[in-house]
């Protein structure tokens, strides 16, 4: 039986995560900040006789991350899925809300890491899976301090896949799109009197498209425990509409192709993008 420790499980993806590797049979370590959260997670557990344990867990307390893994013990499995998704431009983002998302998205992930691997190269068999995005191989505007934690973790990801892999450790980012969890009512929006409003407006369209058409968390819960049980994982996994588009878009494009379609006229860019791709971005789904 694998032990499999999830980051993040109050809610969303960490939350269908933990019921979907519990359901297949594991030793399910749902860690969370705030312990009440998790509830109604103990007994779906109880209802269902799952293997499926809640521990208090703060990603960005060192003291609280020891204590969590000292409780655990060894673990075959680490999902790194606690994060923040704020919005704003560059220069609005406040320093202290900068450092605040690092902390989370970036130096949580790294604490829950490298208390993970001792256990895991011992054994010679690890699953390390980061919860990256789409927005961590593609930026747009007003996604800067997001995009720019989640660029971190698919760097990280990278690196560490070749050097773990000779421990039999295998390392997996999963790259969501819009996925239809509370995250999304914590993004925020733009502030309306930005400078920056034009080109907000263009992000606007965009990310409004999508979360009109979100993947639903267990979607992800599913790619995850897909990765989990392949002998040989891909080091990047896609999930949900539109994010190989995307990317795959963001590839056609040079620089400058790219800086100049972001930055145009709201009615250009709309015209553009459906030229691109044959979305309409002010075209919303019946309710």
């Amino acid at each position: 039986m694998l032990t499999a420790l999830i980051t993040g499980t109050s809610t969303g993806i960490g939350r269908a995560t933990a019921l979907q590797l519990a359901r297949d049979g594991m030793r399910v370590w749902a860690s969370m900040r705030d312990i009440s959260m998790g509830v109604s997670l103990e007994e779906i557990a109880s209802e269902e006789d799952l293997d499926l344990r809640v521990v208090q867990l703060d990603v960005e307390d060192e003291q609280s991350v020891e204590k969590a893994f000292d409780y655990v013990g060894g673990i075959d499995v680490l999902v790194n899925n606690a994060g923040l998704s704020p919005v704003g431009s560059v220069e609005e983002f406040d320093l202290v809300a900068w450092k605040q998302l690092f902390e989370t998205n970036v130096f949580g992930l790294i604490r829950c890491t490298q208390a993970a691997l001792p256990s895991m190269r011992a054994n010679g068999f690890g699953r390390v899976i980061n919860v990256s995005s789409v927005a961590g191989r593609v930026a747009i505007p007003m996604f800067g301090p997001y995009s720019s934690t989640k660029w971190a973790v698919e760097a990280i990801g990278e690196s560490l896949a070749s050097e773990a892999a000779i421990f039999g450790i295998h390392v997996t980012l999963i790259e969501p799109g819009a996925v239809a969890t509370p995250i999304r009512g914590k993004t925020g929006q733009p502030n309306r009197e930005s400078p920056y409003r034009p080109v907000a407006k263009n992000w606007g369209f965009s990310v409004g498209y999508d979360h009109a058409r979100p993947s639903e968390p267990e979607e992800v819960a599913i790619a995850i425990s897909t990765v989990i049980n392949n002998p040989s994982p891909p080091l990047r996994v896609t999930v949900g509409r539109g994010v190989k588009q995307m990317i795959e878009l963001r590839d056609r494009h040079n620089d400058e192709e790219w800086l100049d379609l972001w930055s145009a006229d709201t009615g250009d860019f709309l015209t553009r993008w459906q030229s691109l791709t044959g979305d309409d971005l002010t075209e919303l789904p019946d309710a």
